[in-house]
C-alpha cells in the first residue's frame, strides 16, 4: 500500500512539474524555422548602411548594425548584397547570412507581354 502511494505521488509530481509532450517538437528558442520567411531586399549606403528587409507576414524593417529584430536575433554586419545576422550562442547555426533577392527591376521585367 506504502509503494501505491509513493507511486502516485511520484507520477502526480511529474504531471504537475510540467512534463514536456514527448510527441510534440521541442520548442524553437532560436526560431530557426523561421529564417526562410525573412527577405533581404538591399542596402542603402552611407556612413552606416541601413538593410531592409522583409518578414514572413509582408512587414518591412529598416535595420543597421547592431539592432535586434522581433525574433531576436541581432543585426552584425549589413553588406550592398547580404547581411550577417546572430542568431545566439546556443543555436546552430549560431549566424546566418541573408543574400541580396532580385534585381533592381526585377518585378518591372518580369511581366513583359509577348506580341
Amino acid at each position: 500500500m506504502r509503494t501505491r502511494r509513493l507511486l502516485l505521488a511520484a507520477l502526480l509530481s511529474l504531471l504537475l512539474c510540467g512534463m514536456r509532450d514527448p510527441f510534440q517538437p521541442p520548442p524553437d528558442t532560436c526560431q530557426i524555422a523561421q529564417l526562410g520567411n525573412w527577405h533581404f531586399h538591399g542596402a542603402v549606403a552611407g556612413e552606416q548602411p541601413i538593410g531592409i528587409v522583409r518578414d514572413g507576414t509582408g512587414r518591412w524593417y529598416r535595420l543597421i548594425a547592431g539592432e535586434t529584430l522581433p525574433t531576436g536575433w541581432r543585426v552584425i554586419a549589413i553588406h550592398q548584397d547580404e547581411m550577417l545576422i546572430g542568431i545566439g550562442k546556443e543555436c546552430t547555426p549560431a549566424q546566418w547570412r541573408w543574400q541580396r533577392e532580385g534585381t533592381q527591376h526585377a518585378k518591372m521585367d518580369s511581366k513583359r507581354d509577348a506580341f
